[in-house]
């Protein structure tokens, strides 16, 4: 591969590392004794030095073999993790990012800061400070295969009896052996222990076998036995492929059974095993069972050879490969003109009519295509839907950062993120969400004084919550602060000229003008927040999503601001309605039903336009010719029919000419100059060739400027 090649792959596994280093460095902040977390931070670093020394970023591996030490004393619990250490961590990690991700940058500012945090780091480890600038010790082995991750190694290791007189320990041996990895299978083999009555102290007896899982490789295993390796038996054998790693990737892997796997191991012989194969046969019963009954096991060996046949199935029955998402969107883009040349063909076969023969096969034929293109259609979805989680964990950060810049002490909870999404989704959310989240900081959450003066705990709590429902996924950011000021706000709407001051209106509606440009009930205007700017911008690109965002609050106790979303952008089910000549869709999960009104069921109310009368309530009535400015073919509602449809908790009904069915349908953008309208999120080709606008309900409410409708 050339040496290009071998950057960009650095550069996309790097922002994965980020991201995950990131999250699990704040994490450490919250649960300074969670080892696993540390384990993981220095795998992370260790990844991040050897593979950008293999990619060329020789500062960078040099950078980050100082900060893997300053880690490896954590792991070992030679320095206590405090908020100094994860400031120096985070800020070591900042100028990684910018000299791997940074094109252009001074690099004299860049040495002076890779300076200063290179002293931070030989003040905490108490190195003496050089004169000279530091350099690669001699002694650091540069990047190559060694640092490659997850291998595994059996040593088996069979010392003389007098290796004490020589004044080594072999448990020393033993300790720093397992300071290089976690062993998954260990053995010690008690064969040449004499009798309690002629036993000598001073002599070793006890041998060892053990299989390591280690990030090194076999140079710095055999470097443990440098002193001893002369005249003790050490074996030290890659496995690596028997574990399903990276030395297996070029070698077929097949099936193992546990019988096989223990005699791989030395823990039983081939003679033993057939005899115990015998005895299973007989009596019907597992292999396993009759190893332990044997003796010739111990039941924690036999789970062991069952974990290890499980993962070895899992290598053979799993294998992924990175696609770039470009290529995804050409498939999908296919897809879509595959359902457009469907459609085409239904059309054409609707002109046979009920008794044609010719008609009725090719029905049948494209019912049989029309399921295996929606089959196809759920893999490539499948294929392009992502967990929210690392998108969440990315904010871990960014809470902590704000939090801190405020002086407030806040934890954030993430919860549902399994929850799957739309790539392209998910990248549009970010924003968004931050905007929520940092207006949950500023205005939200209390300072530590003001919530023990109210009887809260002095650390506020904000939670990122995804779910699906109902076709739709479901994104909330919750906290537990002083709740939104509703007199503030009515007191604002009112200055600004939205609401009369004797109108009555519904604490939904208050909640949502927290969404209008310039809004803003900041005393004073901060560094944050405060400009009465983000939230508009929020709901904007939400809305542009074809997502809606709603608030609730509860004063003194916190707020919940509550995103819905659909699952994938690309392709929808729609109904296909049409208004004088033109054809237009709404998107099939934002349509209730539909009906054809009477004339006395349709009225005209002060205030709130014209509403027709459907199950005992009244919701307003958009005339979509009005709306669009098209020539009807019915001007009447009575005449023509309703589509009741809803946005978020708003329901509306849309008069319509005439219904067309319901079919899946590609979604086009359409460029500004076409239409600024953001009543229409885009448009579809039919299967006869006409272009079909789709409808955005959101937008078109806000166009037509309805609000929710109040039962009265």
């Amino acid at each position: 591969m050339s040496e290009g090649g071998i950057r960009e792959i650095f550069l996309g596994e790097a922002s994965e590392i980020f991201e995950n280093l990131e999250s699990d460095i704040v994490r450490l902040e919250e649960d300074s004794g969670d080892a696993e977390i540390v384990n993981r931070i220095f795998r992370s670093v260790h990844t991040l030095k050897g593979s950008s020394g293999i990619a060329g970023f020789d500062r960078v591996y040099e950078f980050t073999h100082k900060l893997e030490n300053l880690l490896d004393d954590v792991r070992q619990g030679r320095q206590a993790v405090d908020g100094r250490l994860i400031d120096l961590v985070l800020t070591s990690l900042d100028w990684i990012k910018d000299e791997i991700l940074t094109d252009e940058r001074d690099i004299a500012e860049a040495d002076r800061i890779k300076a200063g945090l290179l002293e931070r780091i030989r003040a905490y480890k108490g190195d003496e400070i050089p004169a000279a600038a530091p350099a690669v010790e001699a002694a650091t082995p540069g990047p190559g295969l060694q640092d490659e991750p997850a291998k595994y190694f059996r040593v088996r290791v069979s010392f003389r009896e007098d290796i004490f007189e020589s004044g080594v320990d072999p448990l020393m041996i033993i300790e720093d052996l397992l300071a290089l990895g976690t062993p998954v299978y260990k053995k010690v083999d008690k064969s040449a222990l004499p009798g309690f009555e002629t036993i000598d102290l001073e002599k070793c007896y006890l041998k060892w076998d053990i299989v390591l899982r280690t990030e090194h490789g076999i140079d710095r295993i055999k470097d443990v036995f440098l002193f001893v390796a002369g005249d003790n038996d050490i074996s030290i054998e890659d496995v690596t492929a028997d574990y399903g790693g990276s030395e297996g990737a070029g070698k077929p892997l097949k099936e193992r059974r546990v019988g096989e796997i223990l005699v791989e191991k030395g823990i039983l012989n081939p003679v033993d095993l057939a005899a115990a194969i015998d005895e299973q046969q007989s009596r019907h019963t597992r292999i396993g069972e009759v190893i332990v009954n044997r003796g010739l096991a111990t039941m924690e060996q036999v789970r062991d050879a069952l974990k290890d046949q499980e993962r070895i199935k899992k290598r053979i029955e799993v294998s992924t490969v990175r696609v770039d998402t470009a290529k995804l969107d050409s498939i999908l883009n296919l897809l879509g003109e595959i359902v457009i040349g469907q459609a085409a063909l239904s059309g054409i076969a609707d002109g046979f009519g009920e008794e044609s023969a010719i008609g009725q096969r090719l029905k049948n034929a494209l019912f049989g295509l029309d399921r295996t293109t929606r089959e196809f259609q759920e893999q490539i979805m499948s294929i392009r839907m992502v967990p929210i989680g690392p998108t969440f964990e990315q904010f871990r950060r960014f809470v902590r950062d704000t939090s801190h810049a405020l002086g407030k002490d806040i934890r954030l909870v993430i919860e549902g993120g399994e929850t799957e999404l739309d790539k392209t989704v998910i990248e549009k959310i970010g924003d968004p969400l931050k905007h929520m989240i940092r207006n949950s900081i500023d205005h939200g959450i209390e300072s530590a004084l003001e919530r023990s003066m109210t009887g809260k705990d002095p650390a506020g709590k904000l939670v990122l919550r995804a779910y699906h429902q109902e076709g739709s996924v479901y994104i909330e950011v919750i906290d537990d602060g002083r709740g939104l000021d509703l007199k503030k706000i009515r007191a604002k709407a009112e200055s600004m000229g939205m609401v009369r001051p004797d109108e009555d209106v519904a604490a939904d509606r208050l909640y949502s003008l927290i969404f209008q440009p310039g809004f803003s009930t900041a005393e004073k205007v901060g560094d944050l927040s405060g400009r009465g700017v983000g939230m508009d911008v929020v709901r904007t690109n939400i809305e542009d999503l074809r997502g809606s965002v709603e608030v609730r609050s509860e004063e003194g106790r916190g707020s919940v601001m509550r995103i819905k979303l659909p699952l994938t952008l690309a392709i929808i089910d729609g109904m296909l309605v049409s208004v004088g000549r033109s054809i237009f869709i709404i998107p099939l999960l934002s349509v209730v039903e539909s009906i054809q009104p009477k004339r006395g069921h349709v009225k005209t109310v002060e205030g709130k336009g014209e509403v027709v009368f459907v199950r005992d309530e009244y919701v307003s009535l958009i005339r979509l010719y009005d709306a669009f400015g098209i020539e009807p073919r019915h001007r009447e509602p009575w005449d023509g029919l309703i589509v009741i449809a809803e946005s978020g908790k708003t329901r509306v009904g849309l008069m319509v000419d005439d219904l067309l069915g319901q079919q899946q349908i590609v979604i086009k953008s359409l460029d500004s100059y076409i239409t600024e309208s953001r009543a229409i999120s885009g448009a579809a080709i039919l299967g006869d060739g006409k272009v079909a606008l789709i409808i955005d309900m959101h937008g078109l409410l806000e166009d037509v400027n309805i609000g929710e409708w109040e039962k009265r």
